[in-house]
């Protein structure tokens, strides 16, 4: 028995001596086969047109992102050059308004331009 499953082994582990060297059976147009052989191959044909549109998108997306960064660099430096200019117009109004503590400017005005009014002083009526 044990010689006899040996052999079976041996047979089974074998290649063929030769496979059939004929050509394929043609199939017919209505065949289930004829018609996925088909469908594969158009599938190849749009596989080229489909790779050059990806390469034609991927070139827009990349000009795309380079445009996008262009004006998140030009925000930043916008909000950077108004926070400076902020920063600059607060330290004049703090200089302005504590000089003016110090120094008091008076300008004495024409005398044909000086209007002098009379007006007399309003009086006061006590309550009975």
């Amino acid at each position: 028995m044990i010689a006899s499953s040996s052999k079976k082994k041996q047979v089974a582990d074998e290649a063929p001596a030769s496979s059939p060297q004929t050509t394929p059976k043609d199939i017919g147009f209505g065949h289930p086969e004829y018609q996925f052989v088909q469908s594969i191959m158009e599938m190849q044909k749009s596989l080229g047109e489909i790779n050059a549109s990806i390469k034609t998108l991927n070139s827009s997306v990349s000009s795309a992102n380079s445009k996008v960064d262009d004006l998140v660099k030009w925000k930043n430096m916008i909000l950077g050059g108004a926070i400076v200019m902020g920063v600059i117009i607060s330290g004049a109004y703090m200089l302005v308004s504590k000089a003016s503590d110090y120094v008091t400017l008076s300008f004495k005005a024409d005398e044909k331009v000086q209007i002098e009014t009379k007006a007399e002083p309003a009086q006061i009526k006590p309550k009975k």
